[in-house]
């Protein structure tokens, strides 16, 4: 019996040094810390009867973006569709972290459940479209309301 563990313990052994499946963790994906363009929903203020949403745009690409135009669906906290703008980010600098902000009218940042980034209507660099931007874009949110894709 010793002997057989020793040989099981071997085995689990040179799996992990190989990256095998079946190894612990040698189905976990490197992580990747490189965004192309991040989105982050940062905080909601209210601001009179209006509620103003503050992003964080991270253009991680080698191309200043002139256009980019995201097409936001607001939720309520029951899960109606509030409202739908689209609304635009640019421009972006290479490489670069801006903030910008979007002030949804009459609406109370309270009453605000979720906010859907439904498309990326436009995605423009200095030579016109950017292909695949949209599959390029990470969301993610600081603030109590999810921003989701």
């Amino acid at each position: 019996m010793r002997m057989r563990d020793k040989a099981l313990g071997t085995l689990t052994v040179l799996l992990l040094m190989l990256g095998l499946p079946g190894a612990a963790g040698a189905d976990d994906p490197a992580p990747d810390d490189s965004v192309a363009i991040g989105v982050q929903l940062n905080k909601l203020e209210t601001d009179g009867d209006d509620c103003r949403a503050n992003l964080v745009l991270e253009n991680g690409l080698d191309d200043a973006l002139e256009s980019f135009q995201l097409d936001l669906v607001v939720f309520d906290e029951d899960g109606i569709i509030h409202r739908r703008t689209v609304v635009e980010m640019a421009p972006l600098r290479a490489g670069s972290t801006a903030v910008r902000a979007f002030r949804m009218t009459d609406t109370a940042c309270d009453r605000v459940g979720r906010i859907l980034v439904n498309d990326i209507a436009a995605c423009e660099g200095p030579e016109g479209a950017i292909e695949g931007c949209a599959d390029q874009v990470q969301v993610e949110s600081l603030a109590d309301v999810p921003l989701i894709r």
